[in-house]
């Protein structure tokens, strides 16, 4: 499966490691850069209820303030109740994010998806998020450390 969604966004699905990776195509700083919920749901449940996501948002220049709110989104659209639990996403974000990241509000924000058995986790390579994702599926119940 390899889905253009919109001129900023592809979808996959890769089955051995079994991800559904998402890449944005281009910068764009507004709400349009985040994907509809649905597509994503549609896209892992058509795969095995896939619940291991590689988001690669690199080629963002900005780290935009609606991430949050959209990952909090992906919540409210109860993701684990629909493909079960737990659900792993790694974000792959460019190092000169490293600021925002680590803020406060997506600290809070990681632990209050926790609760709920999503797990969003940022990263700046995506060899580390392949790794934390592949990890995650040995520990099928809990979420591996980061690196």
């Amino acid at each position: 499966m390899n889905n253009i969604i919109s001129d900023v966004f592809a979808l996959s699905y890769e089955p051995a490691p079994n991800l559904l990776v998402g890449r944005w195509l281009r910068d764009v700083a507004d709400r349009s850069l985040y994907p509809p919920q649905e597509e994503l749901l549609a896209a892992a449940l058509q795969n095995n209820r896939c619940r291991f996501w590689l988001l690669d948002m690199h080629t963002q220049l900005v780290y935009s303030p609606f991430l949050l709110e959209w990952l909090g989104s992906l919540l409210s659209q109860q993701v684990v109740s629909v493909l079960g639990s737990p659900v792993f996403v790694a974000c792959v974000a460019d190092e000169n994010h490293r600021a925002e990241i680590d803020s406060i509000g997506t600290e809070t924000l990681l632990r209050q998806q926790a609760q709920h058995e999503f797990y969003p986790y940022f990263f700046t390579n995506e060899t580390a998020a392949r790794e934390w994702l592949a990890d995650s599926q040995d520990h099928e119940h809990r979420p591996p450390g980061r690196a």
